[in-house]
């Protein structure tokens, strides 16, 4: 869940009080305006502590990264090593650059900054997450999966949601810890491959075929489909499937144990979990590869990304090789970390504690404790308690009162009718990388250079591609990154939402969104290319497209305002063109 920022175009406004020194920047990639308390209250937590803890680790010139809800708003801030606690202008580079080396923060932030790198603590990282961390999450997550919160008692729910909530705040806080280190080496390679002259695009082709869990839905699904075609069978129902033989009964079963109490329509205990769209399952089923083209598409990648590897390394000087060789080897072993983090640190804990909040609701409301209001989601109302108060009222507390329940619902509602700022406070330029000792300066340009990457692209392309947008006003066509090395023509789904992708994606068509993010995974698969408004070449639709060898293109800026739903496009990653056809 890396943080996808709105751009700092406005300051503080009526209704949205700064919460605390610093420039809050507001986050719509993971939340919106109808966020619940849960949430609220994990990621506030869970991001801050995280952070802090991987920053910690990698000696990084920052504290961590804070966050915060606003009238239901996601706010974000980067908090600097010294001074986060006061609302102070950055100092002047001079001021900087002497402070840098006499604070005693600073000066042991420097010296753990150099044992990072030396000893390439990303890769112990990655140990605990492969010996200790997923299998812990992967067992705890199934166990919970096996209990069906409709046949507990008062207490016994009660103490479920205490449970998946504890389950729920460790992995929210391992999920940012682990984004430091699964994005710090990639950022590394990235900075070093631009001192020896690489060009980033080529540099992350070497890392296509190394995302196994991007694929691994795909692969389930593909098990499944090798039954449906031997059988001839054109199930419309996953009843249907499962009478076709036990082997596809327990494939099903299997897929569902593993995916279906994973948040899928977006973040928030308000989306859906994949188990709760049967009709999305069966379509991506049906339109599955065979398991000999799923293998051949992995094959694939991973062949695209070692003559990737291969015709760098020869541009690399002899001398450097080693450290090229090296430093590829950890940005893939982490690059498959990081779409493996998001789905088992939080979106199957959180789809799990969604699955208890929604019977606790149907219990609240039955008693009275709670209002059943909202058409989409009957007791709406249940996802303004936090789980302490959840818990409570479960086991016959009387707090908070149903009047107060009700209030905080109206407040709910008038505060997304607001318009929310894009910043709060002050807009700070970022401290110059100049004023940084030599180990602090790499990590900061790591960190900078890898949020270019994900969010946008560099500055100089981005001003080229803005130059190329220019020429082509008056053309049918749009600019932007691409990602691959063959065209296609396709027909464009134009979607806004994860749940209309969902709903709305057939197999082959183009996908059209702002952004796309692992929520996105369950039908991404059936795409024939992505076309994303943001993103740069370490984005999720960037890796999504090198791990299915499809093609796209990304950050072109206006494309889900532009590209007619239902038109025909070209998508060609070779030039960064999106051309409407019709």
């Amino acid at each position: 869940m890396t943080a996808t920022k709105a751009a700092p175009t406005s300051t503080d406004a009526s209704g949205f009080e700064k919460p605390g020194p610093g420039t809050w920047t507001l986050d719509t990639g993971h939340f919106g305006a109808n966020s619940s308390r849960i949430c609220q209250d994990l990621i506030a937590e869970g991001c801050t502590k995280g952070s802090a803890e991987g920053f910690a680790l990698m000696g990084a010139p920052l504290k961590q990264l804070d966050a915060a809800f606003v009238r239901g708003r996601f706010y974000i801030k980067m908090t600097p090593l010294v001074g986060g606690g006061l609302d102070l202008p950055t100092p002047p580079g001079p001021v900087l650059w002497m402070a840098t080396r006499l604070h005693p923060k600073f000066r042991n932030a420097e010296k753990t900054a150099g044992r990072a790198l030396g000893e390439r603590f990303w890769m112990d990282e990655h140990k605990r997450w492969v010996d200790e961390w997923k299998p812990k999450l992967e067992q705890q997550c199934r166990t919970f999966s096996a209990v069906d919160p409709a046949t507990l008692t008062n207490d016994q729910l009660a103490s479920h949601i205490d449970e998946l909530y504890a389950l729920a705040q460790f992995g929210t806080a391992l999920h940012f810890r682990l984004h430091v280190s699964d994005l710090g080496p990639i950022g590394i390679l990235l900075v070093q491959a631009r001192d020896w002259g690489l060009d980033s695009g080529e540099i992350m082709m070497t890392l296509s075929g190394h995302s196994p869990a991007t694929n691994a839905p795909g692969e389930a699904l593909a098990a499944i489909r090798h039954i449906v075609a031997a059988k001839g069978a054109k199930p419309t129902t996953l009843d249907e499937v499962r009478d076709l033989s036990p082997e596809a009964s327990d494939l099903l079963d299997a897929f569902l144990g593993e995916y279906g109490w994973r948040l899928t329509t977006g973040y928030d205990i308000r989306a859906l979990t994949l188990g709760e769209m049967p009709a999305t399952i069966l379509t991506a089923v049906n339109a599955a590869p065979s398991e000999a083209s799923a293998a051949e598409s992995n094959a694939a990648a991973l062949k695209v990304g070692d003559e990737a590897f291969d015709a760098l390394r020869a541009k690399v000087d002899p001398a450097d090789v080693a450290q090229f060789d090296e430093m590829v080897a950890d940005a893939r072993a982490l690059y498959g970390l990081r779409d493996e983090n998001g789905p088992l640190t939080y979106q199957w804990p959180t789809g799990l504690l969604r699955r208890a909040v929604l019977e606790t609701g149907k219990r609240l409301v039955s008693s009275g404790r709670l209002p059943g209001i909202g058409a989409d989601e009957p007791h709406d109302a249940i996802f303004d308690l936090s789980a302490a108060e959840m818990a409570s009222l479960l086991r016959g507390g009387d707090q908070p009162a149903l009047a107060e329940i009700e209030q905080r619902a109206r407040a709910r509602e008038q505060g997304m009718k607001l318009d929310a700022p894009t910043t709060l406070g002050r807009v700070e330029d970022d401290p110059p990388l100049w004023t940084m000792p030599t180990n602090l300066r790499k990590f900061l340009d790591a960190i900078f250079t890898v949020l270019e990457m994900v969010e946008n692209e560099s500055p100089a392309l981005q001003t080229k591609l803005a130059a190329a947008q220019a020429d082509l006003a008056h053309a049918p066509k749009l600019t932007g990154t691409g990602v691959g090395d063959e065209p296609y023509v396709g027909k464009a789904c134009v979607v806004h939402e994860a749940d209309e992708a969902i709903a709305n994606l057939e197999p082959g068509d183009i996908l059209v969104a702002p952004y796309t993010v692992p929520t996105y995974n369950a039908v991404l698969s059936i795409a024939g290319a992505i076309v994303s408004d943001a993103g740069g070449l370490l984005c999720h639709a960037a890796v999504i497209a090198r791990e299915y060898g499809i093609a796209a293109v990304v950050g072109t800026g206006q494309a889900t305002s532009t590209i007619p739903d239902g038109a025909t496009i070209r998508v060609d990653p070779t030039t960064g063109y999106v051309t409407v056809l019709s």
